[in-house]
């Protein structure tokens, strides 16, 4: 889909608006006008392009949000973590948690550009459009200039939407599952299940708590019909006593993940391909995983190729105008403006996601242990020795070779012979060093005493001061170089992940290290 601008030209009855335009009186068209619209029009729209306009209108006050939370193990920073994942109800009612009438107004003219797009890429007339933007006109004359309250407004619309097959509210219910069970609360569980016209039961019914508690038994091998039939004629409530002294969680009221079940279950966008999960592992992933699952099981599909086939709508004509359209070839006389570039697609921004920071952090732990074990191999290459001597041989007289030392601890051979090398080794070690003092001592040479000394502790003291410095020098210099990696690698996420909050106090330090603006200076590079 193309997606237009505040700068795009379109043609509406006769004449040529600007995007900028429309909006100064569209937005504040109230739900039920837009219903009806559309309704007429016989078109609905992918509830992909609502989520897409919520997700990126709060993202700048959710990661503000976040930074001032970031030391608080408080419930609300835990649900924002998932922020990126969530549903459309979701999302709506966090625009009302915010109430803040500034982002209020940014996604109604947001939404209503990418609503325009839409319209436009559908072929809809020029005519309807000037329908459109009289009701509008006559609106705000009438009432003002007063926006919609965005509860009622988000809610009245939701007919207008459509999930593409086997998914509600905007997720599959692979995602729909962990998503919900971590991120919300019963009660913006149930709301969701009015929202689909599904009546989730408040309690359990008397068999439903006893068909609970007789399937724990039969799983413990406790179970027969006797007891089955005393369980079943007990009251609720010694029914529960029940399941309480026998350590069986059962209870009339449901939990969370029942009441997600029961939506997928009856919902009519779900029900005809809904299964039980397997176990409760369908519930307990973490916001990456649910990321990673996000990029294994959907491909990108443009809101175009999403609509249903035999979704009623109205035949084109040949009214509409864009001056700006993608794909498309355009004659150079009908342009007043060279073409802006195109912003993504809405799919194309959401498949970026959690994943690549996750992908980027194991890179650069994989690079830095790389880096120590290449390390740690040439210090042990150096000190392993090789021994391999024919001297030795067996009573069968055939040559025995020598155990081969590859490193510290592999060794190839009996123990015995490890232990004659050693023995051999220490040996020359030994003589080897009572040769070096023989050389350094005074004794009966006619030096003076305190020549020897002298000669006796300067060079090996120069021997290790240089030895010290060569070792130190190298690891100076690798701790440059990861130190440089590191450095790198926190700008390059800081640039194509603006969203990620986790290492801003990182970035700040370094920053403020020196007053060398280091990061900015790094991200400045990246967006030449």
């Amino acid at each position: 889909m193309a997606r237009l601008t505040r700068e795009s030209n379109i043609t509406v009855g006769t004449k040529d608006y600007k995007i900028d335009e429309l909006l100064k009186t569209i937005i504040y068209l109230p739900a039920d006008q837009i219903k009806t619209f559309f309704m007429e029009l016989g078109l609905k729209i992918p509830r992909e392009l609502r989520m897409f306009v919520l997700r990126e209108t709060l993202r700048e006050k959710v990661i503000e949000t976040r930074k001032s939370r970031l030391t608080l193990a408080d419930e609300l920073n835990y649900r924002l973590s998932w922020y990126t994942e969530f549903t459309e109800t979701q999302l709506e009612n966090l625009l009302i948690f915010f109430n803040d009438p500034k982002i209020d107004r940014e996604f109604l003219e947001d939404f209503w550009i990418d609503l325009i797009s839409y319209l436009v890429n559908k072929e809809v007339s020029s005519n309807h459009l000037k329908t459109l933007l009289d009701n509008s006109i006559t609106y705000v004359k009438k009432h003002g200039l007063e926006l919609p309250d965005m509860k009622t407004y988000n809610f009245n619309l939701k007919d207008l939407f459509f999930d593409s097959f086997g998914r509600i509210d905007g997720l599959a219910p692979a995602k729909f599952r962990p998503v919900l069970f971590k991120s919300s609360t019963l009660s913006e569980v149930r709301n969701l299940g009015v929202k689909y016209e599904v009546d989730v039961p408040r309690r359990l019914k008397k068999t439903e708590l006893a068909d609970i508690i007789i399937k724990e038994l039969k799983d413990r091998g406790q179970h027969t019909d006797k007891l089955e039939g005393e369980i079943r004629s007990m009251s609720v409530l010694v029914m529960q006593r029940f399941a309480t002294d026998h350590d069986i969680k059962a209870s009339t009221e449901l939990k969370k993940e029942e009441i997600i079940e029961y939506i997928l279950a009856n919902a009519k966008e779900t029900k005809e391909t809904y299964f039980v999960p397997e176990s409760q592992a369908a519930y307990d992933m973490e916001v990456e995983e649910v990321a990673e699952h996000l990029d294994e099981t959907f491909e990108s599909e443009s809101f175009a190729e999403e609509i249903i086939e035999d979704e009623p709508i109205i035949a084109p004509t040949p009214e509409v105008i864009i001056e700006e359209v993608a794909d498309q070839p355009v004659v150079e006389e009908q342009i007043s403006e060279p073409l802006e570039e195109q912003p993504k697609s809405q799919v194309e921004f959401e498949a970026s996601g959690i994943s690549e920071l996750t992908q980027e952090i194991k890179m650069l732990r994989e690079a830095i242990e790389n880096i120590l074990l290449s390390q740690k191999v040439q210090t042990t290459e150096k000190e392993a020795k090789v021994h391999t001597t024919h001297s030795d041989v067996s009573k069968s007289g055939i040559p025995e070779t020598e155990p081969m030392i590859v490193n510290s601890v592999e060794f190839y051979g009996d123990s015995k012979s490890l232990k004659r090398v050693i023995k051999n080794d220490e040996a020359s070690e030994r003589e080897k060093f009572i040769e070096e003092k023989k050389a350094e001592s005074s004794i009966g040479t006619g030096k003076n005493e305190e020549t020897g000394k002298k000669s006796k502790g300067s060079r090996p003291v120069g021997k290790f001061f240089a030895k010290i410095s060569k070792v130190l020098l190298k690891y100076v210099l690798i701790l440059i170089v990861i130190v440089v990696l590191l450095v790198f690698i926190i700008a390059a996420i800081k640039h194509f992940v603006p969203s990620i909050t986790l290492l801003d106090g990182v970035i700040t330090f370094l920053n403020n290290f020196l007053g060398s603006g280091l990061i900015t200076r790094i991200n400045n590079l990246l967006g030449w």
